[in-house]
């Protein structure tokens, strides 16, 4: 597993440095820990026992977060050798029992099938819309028969640019990608900037169609603890805007 092939990632690429200031940002940000983070642990369910595969797993931040909160069995993946070399050392220094590899979505495979897989705000960093199916093969191929792909997407329909939305700062770029700013919470400082692709439905849609999966499009809202930490008004914008969407892909529905 560790032989990982040479590719051009244009997008993914950006996090390969191991960047200290965005590892740090996403520990505590209280849009992934508030709004995504708990928009994928309500469609796990109960989460304790299950065997759970994180597609594109960086650090491993939320695979830590569902082992030893939630006694989850994890096993992540990432194509950057940084962040897995880090989510490796972390693991070494906290045995969780989480398990890293060095892969892509093309040359993952697992002795073991998963009851669930999950992706946070990683599809998005697909190079093209074909690379974009490789996830959802990756997930359908690995996955019990009866197993959910969840995961955290940037919204297609998404349209208001040029604002401030929570602790990000949106800007339509080149055709099909957004530049966005992570800001922080108190100064508004840009701490990390980023681009990702917006994906059209469709090409979701379509990725998961010839992978065997249906999907089905949820919104994304803050959990109680968000709003009493950072109050109504930080969370106004992004529930009423929706910047990011989850998808939930099963097995298609069997005619029988």
């Amino acid at each position: 597993m560790e032989q990982f092939p040479k590719q051009k990632f244009t997008l993914a690429h950006q996090f390969d440095s191991g960047n200290k200031e965005y590892a740090s940002f996403i520990e505590n940000d209280p849009i992934r820990n508030f709004l995504h983070y708990p928009a994928v642990m309500k469609e796990l369910g109960e989460i304790r026992g299950q065997r759970i595969l994180d597609i594109g797993c960086g650090e491993g931040l939320f695979d830590r977060k569902l082992a030893k909160e939630y006694g989850g069995k994890v096993v992540g993946y990432d194509i950057s050798p940084n962040l897995i070399s880090k989510a490796k050392e972390k693991e070494k220094e906290e045995p969780l029992g989480v398990e890293y590899h060095l892969s892509d979505p093309e040359h993952f495979s697992s002795p073991e099938q998963f009851d669930n897989a999950v992706a946070v705000m990683v599809l998005p960093y697909s190079p093209s819309p074909e690379y974009l199916k490789k996830f959802f093969v990756s997930a359908e191929q690995n996955l019990k028969k009866d197993g959910k792909f969840i995961a955290v997407v940037f919204n297609p329909e998404f349209k208001e640019f040029d604002q401030k939305i929570g602790n990000r700062f949106f800007r339509a770029s080149e055709e099909g990608k957004v530049n966005f700013d992570f800001l922080d919470l108190q100064t508004g400082e840009v701490k990390f900037n980023a681009m990702l692709a917006q994906f059209p439905k469709k090409n979701y849609e379509d990725a998961a169609r010839e992978s065997g999966l249906e999907i089905e499009w949820k919104k994304l809202f803050p959990i109680k603890e968000g709003i009493n930490n950072l109050g109504e008004e930080f969370w106004k914008k992004l529930a009423d805007r929706q910047p990011y969407a989850l998808i939930v892909a099963k097995p298609e529905a069997s005619d029988d």
